[in-house]
């Protein structure tokens, strides 16, 4: 899907509650960032409190996920091996390179010939 490098825009972000619990920073509709690794991980888990009132992830399906280069957060509490939490690939599409220099067409204009300009 993504390799690292590739930008992205996210496409996506809304989050249910406990997201904010475990992110410190989360990507926002519209903003564009790059991708810094890709790996297989956890999407659309479900959690229960269990005796001691601990929330533990009962179960979560395979997901791939991407870190960015623009946003840090601590490891996943629920990986073992420990990594980084990552956000699932669908939240973002990749920017295609003809969008990326009709973004820089918009930023910088037009220009005129000497014998073309009028006063």
């Amino acid at each position: 899907m993504f390799e690292a490098g590739d930008i992205v825009v996210c496409v996506n972000d809304k989050f249910e509650p406990w997201v904010y619990d475990l992110y410190t920073q989360l990507p926002k509709k519209d903003e564009v960032y790059h991708v810094r690794d890709c790996a297989l991980g956890r999407g659309n888990p479900s959690f229960a409190v269990n005796e001691e009132a601990e929330l533990k992830m009962v179960k979560a399906e395979f997901a791939y996920t991407v870190t960015l280069e623009e946003l840090h957060n601590g490891p996943d509490p629920y990986s073992n091996p420990e990594q980084e939490l990552g956000f699932n690939a669908e939240r973002f599409r990749l920017v295609q390179p003809m969008e990326a220099e009709e973004e820089m067409a918009v930023l910088v204009p037009a220009v005129t010939k000497p014998d073309e300009f009028t006063p």
